[in-house]
């Protein structure tokens, strides 16, 4: 199948099949429906979200599945006839038999701009890097990973004072009008123009991840430790053995001749402030509580 090929007969897209585990597939359905759209959707038990399943447990348009490699929900694909199929922050790579298995086949909602932010955890590494704006792209899906061509996109501006729960909401409210444009882009058979070609592959991110290096400047561990707060679980730092997570902090002119990585304190400041390779970091937030440590004097 030519996926940038325009079909011959353009068929009107009503019914559609949205894969996700998230926010943003839950509410790019909701929207959807109020557009007078049929939706279906999918959702996977893979970094599923709790409180999503609780509010599909609601209704009945949807199923749980572990993985996509089951014959029956194949066939229940096959059976359904849908327009488009609709992937939504969905963690799983689709084999080539799905791309076949609705008219117009897959689009993709990726939080990333590309070509740069192929790969996992877009929104993540876009703050990590300390981007100006946050690109969003919505893309028609082929065998590679975010590898097909784009449909239509968008920015935003990256906020040093949003987390990335802030950004992720900003995203999933953006990317509500943009499907609705792509829906509208492929369904008139558009001729679409494949990404140029880029190397570039940022990998999932994982917690092990999540291991602060002092050993870079307090901007870099201030982008570092928004990208991470929650909903995930919180940047660390490892001191007398034991996890310490910064969900929040603010970066400080404070820089004493001390080696990076130590905790340390200012007279007539109860704030607990981290040396970094240039400045220092102001601990906000963390868990447990670093201002019960008593000694200070230790290196991490």
């Amino acid at each position: 199948m030519n996926i940038n090929k325009p079909k011959k007969n353009p068929k009107e897209i009503n019914k559609i099949l949205v894969f996700f585990n998230n926010y943003r597939g839950l509410l790019l359905s909701i929207f959807l429906k109020s557009k007078n759209f049929e939706v279906f959707n999918i959702i996977t038990k893979k970094f599923l979200n709790i409180d999503v399943l609780k509010k599909l447990k609601k209704g009945k348009n949807f199923k749980l599945i572990k993985n996509l490699d089951s014959v029956s929900l194949i066939k229940f694909i096959k059976k359904q006839n849908f327009d488009i199929i609709i992937a939504a922050g969905f963690p799983h790579l689709f084999n080539k038999e799905y791309l076949n298995l609705s008219t117009y086949g897959i689009i993709n909602l990726h939080a990333g701009r590309l070509p740069k932010y192929r790969g996992g955890s877009p929104l993540s590494w876009q703050i990590i890097n300390n981007e100006k704006e946050i690109g969003l792209s919505v893309i028609k899906t082929d065998s590679k990973i975010d590898h097909g061509p784009v449909i239509c996109k968008t920015r935003f501006k990256n906020l040093n004072t949003h987390n990335i729960f802030q950004i992720q909401k900003k995203a999933n409210k953006l990317f509500l009008n943009l499907t609705l444009k792509a829906i509208k882009i492929i369904s008139k058979n558009t001729k679409l123009k494949k990404q140029p070609f880029s190397k570039s592959y940022f990998k999932q991110r994982k917690d092990e991840n999540s291991l602060i290096d002092f050993n870079k400047s307090a901007l870099k561990i201030y982008n570092f430790v928004r990208a991470l707060s929650y909903p995930y679980k919180g940047a660390f730092l490892v001191y007398r053995n034991k996890k310490f997570r910064i969900t929040k902090c603010k970066m400080s002119k404070h820089s004493p001749n001390i080696k990076a990585g130590q905790i340390f304190k200012i007279k007539n400041n109860n704030n607990i402030f981290i040396k970094c390779k240039s400045e220092s970091i102001m601990v906000l937030e963390s868990k447990p509580n670093l201002k019960k440590i008593k000694k200070m004097s230790e290196y991490i």
